[in-house]
């Protein structure tokens, strides 16, 4: 009897103990989580820094000053003592300050009337304006009746494609030299005008074509 009594109790023994070794596998916690788990989350949606950041708009940028003018033949659309507004062969218009100093003696220090064809010489301003320099009746068959001629500044030498770039007041154009063009003062050759270099350049429209390309001050073909 004693022994059945010592084998029931280690029997209870070893169920007790099972019993509390399964309750303490069941009701443990869970394990840490995995580190960086969260952070590796958040840094697959965070944007990259600067890529919202869009690059300078083209020609936004104030250009710099070049000094010069245009020239061309057009009628007179309004005038006034103190400015003009012509059509140009370009198809824009332009208005042009009258001063003191504007040559009209080719009207006897007049000024023109509405609708008639003007041939007007112009200087720019550093504002972009322009300034009417001289004034003279426009001739009957005159070659340049279709031209606009720029006097402005070169702003990087003519290379191999032959494409000028040039500065009138603070308005830039670019404009590719044909086979045709008169350049003389530069011995025939685009690839001879070097920046910096004050050019008049004739352009003939509608056709939009250079005509002839001059040092501004010289006394060649293209000026």
């Amino acid at each position: 009897m004693r022994k059945n009594g010592m084998l029931v109790s280690i029997a209870g023994l070893v169920m007790m103990l099972l019993i509390t070794a399964c309750s303490g596998v069941g009701s443990g916690n869970p394990g840490p989580s995995t580190p960086g788990t969260t952070a590796t989350a958040t840094s697959g949606t965070s944007t990259t820094p600067g890529t919202t950041s869009s690059s300078p708009t083209p020609g936004s940028s104030p250009v710099a000053f070049k000094p010069g003018g245009i020239s061309f033949i057009g009628p007179v659309k309004a005038i006034s003592n103190t400015s003009l507004t012509m059509s140009a062969p370009n198809g824009k218009t332009y208005t042009l300050a009258i001063t003191a100093q504007t040559d009209r003696s080719a009207y006897g220090g007049q000024l023109p009337t509405v609708g008639t064809s003007v041939d007007m010489d112009s200087t720019v301003n550093p504002d972009g304006s322009f300034t009417a320099a001289i004034l003279k009746p426009a001739r009957a068959g005159d070659p340049d009746m279709n031209v606009v001629a720029y006097t402005g500044v070169t702003t990087s030498a003519v290379g191999p494609d032959h494409v000028i770039h040039f500065t009138v007041g603070t308005t830039s154009y670019t404009y590719t030299i044909p086979s045709t063009a008169v350049l003389t003062d530069f011995g025939g050759n685009p690839q001879a005008i070097a920046i910096n270099t004050s050019v008049k350049v004739k352009v003939q429209y509608p056709a939009n074509t250079v005509v002839s390309v001059g040092n501004a001050s010289g006394t060649g073909s293209g000026s």
